[in-house]
């Protein structure tokens, strides 16, 4: 069943006292990434799964919320000349 984007939400519950965080989403990304993390590590569990999308627990501490690097405009200027060069040496040694 086909959602629409409005309708595919991703909640995530924890409290204090347990380390594990409960993620529920109707996202199709997050699913599969989800569902990778789950096959690699015990860590993560698929605790249900329905026509829209499916619950997991994961550790608490994979829980982040993060600020966007900050960069300045020589900053990057730097990282594009950096990236420029290590593309142009791919092209060089193909």
């Amino acid at each position: 069943m086909n959602l629409s984007l409005l309708e595919r939400e991703t909640i995530i519950l924890f409290n204090e006292k347990e380390t594990t965080a409960s993620v529920d989403t109707c996202n199709p990304a997050l699913m599969r990434r989800l569902d990778i993390f789950a096959a690699k590590s015990t860590s993560v569990t698929v605790v249900s799964d329905d026509a829209y999308g499916r619950q997991y627990l994961i550790p608490k501490a994979w829980v982040k919320v993060q600020m966007p690097r900050q960069l300045s405009e020589e900053q990057r200027q730097k990282l594009r000349q950096q990236a420029h060069e290590r593309l142009n040496k791919k092209k060089v040694g193909n």
